[in-house]
């Protein structure tokens, strides 16, 4: 079967997400016959500020501190990396581990050039060196890469049923349904599809030209659903808690402050209810 994924990555730290986020690389790696690759980055320029001396008779404890907080990162790294190497075989899917050091956002975007998906948490922890559970490398990773991204909750289980599809006619909207029509291929999904706006008939438009589309990749019997209502209140209101997967465009640069995709994919992932499916 000819498919559009065969090279996945997941971006890996230590917390529940990336768990999460390699056993739903393993199910779409199944469905795609692709391959999996586990990226661990040692985030060397975070670690070397935190322990920057404010003095230089300071330098011999802080070299101590410094190389302690990379030895820790780099067992914790070390983990990581095995239980991903650990849940890929026992789902018996091909995998393959790196480890880099810089600035994990930065690092990420670069590798993922080269790779036809992202599967990732929609919280991160790439700080090795710490015990925080949280940090902000989803949305720079978003605002940069070119490469599809699927963003997974801490939970995640079986295979994904409902897909809503966002459609405001905008280019990155047209780039993820044409990505995700590549992705659907070996599923059979049950897909809707939105378009918000005072407009009833351009709404409508939209949606012929999105439905168009997705029959010609031979994706059938999804229902369309033009909408006045603000796209995050629509999908409060009809479809969060029901809904497996989101589908929608994110402009580059502009993830934080777009009116239609910035604030809707931002409410998105606080929410934390649905896995998203994200392209430029």
């Amino acid at each position: 079967m000819n498919s559009t994924i065969q090279r996945i990555l997941v971006p890996l730290d230590p917390s529940p997400y990336t768990e999460a986020a390699t056993l739903r690389a393993c199910e779409v790696a199944r469905r795609h016959y692709a391959q999996v690759t586990g990226l661990a980055v040692l985030d060397s320029p975070e670690i070397r500020q935190r322990f920057a001396p404010v003095e230089v008779s300071h330098w011999p404890s802080i070299r101590e501190s410094l190389a302690a907080g990379l030895e820790q990162a780099e067992q914790i790294i070390g983990r990581a990396k095995e239980r991903f190497a650990m849940t890929c075989d026992a789902e018996h899917v091909a995998h393959s581990e790196e480890e880099l050091s810089g600035a994990p956002a930065s690092i990420v975007t670069e590798i993922a050039a080269l790779y036809d998906l992202i599967v990732m948490g929609l919280r991160t922890h790439f700080h090795f060196e710490t015990r925080e559970t949280e940090g902000d490398s989803l949305t720079k990773i978003l605002d940069q890469t070119t490469t599809p991204v699927l963003a997974v909750p801490a939970r995640t289980g079986g295979s994904f049923q409902r897909v809503l599809i966002a459609y405001d006619g905008s280019f990155p909207a047209a780039r993820a349904v044409r990505d995700f029509a590549g992705f659907a291929r070996p599923y059979e999904f049950e897909i809707h599809v939105f378009a918000s706006g005072s407009d009833r008939a351009q709404s409508e438009a939209l949606l012929e030209r999105a439905a168009a589309y997705l029959r010609s990749h031979d994706l059938h019997g999804f229902k369309l659903h033009p909408t006045s209502q603000a796209p995050w209140d629509f999908v409060q209101k009809e479809f969060l808690g029901a809904t497996d997967l989101v589908v929608a465009g994110i402009h580059s640069r502009k993830f934080i402050v777009d009116p239609f995709v910035g604030s809707f994919t931002r409410n998105l992932i606080e929410a934390g209810q649905a896995a998203l499916f994200l392209s430029h």
